[in-house]
């Protein structure tokens, strides 16, 4: 039996780069207003008490981005946003889990 090669893709991020609010907006492409929405429905997390003084991590600057384009292309509120990708990311770390129990089998059937 052949072996098979897995090929793993993805981004490589450094999650200890944090981005204010500006940079947050000038990436995304939006109006502060806009960041401090999803903030205020708990899509994404910043560090800080105040606007002036939010820091975002990449991973939070990326979840902006799916949120917008969410809401652009799909037209979803920000509510559904919210529902949305907390739906996707428990999908996401559903197919981690099959996967992993894939692998141990795999080693198990051997």
């Amino acid at each position: 039996m052949a072996k098979q090669t897995e090929v793993v893709t993805g981004e490589i991020v450094d999650e200890t780069v944090r981005y204010g609010l500006k940079e947050v907006c000038e990436v995304c492409g939006v109006h502060a207003e806009c960041v401090v929405e999803l903030v205020e429905a708990g899509i994404i997390v910043p560090r800080g008490n105040q606007p002036s003084t939010w820091r975002f991590s990449v991973l939070s600057v990326m979840r902006s981005r799916k949120a917008l384009r969410l809401q652009r292309d799909l037209e979803i509120n920000i509510p559904g946003i919210a529902v949305t990708l907390d739906l996707l990311d428990e999908m996401e770390s559903l197919r981690d889990q099959v996967k992993s129990l894939r692998q141990h089998l795999d080693k198990l059937q051997r």
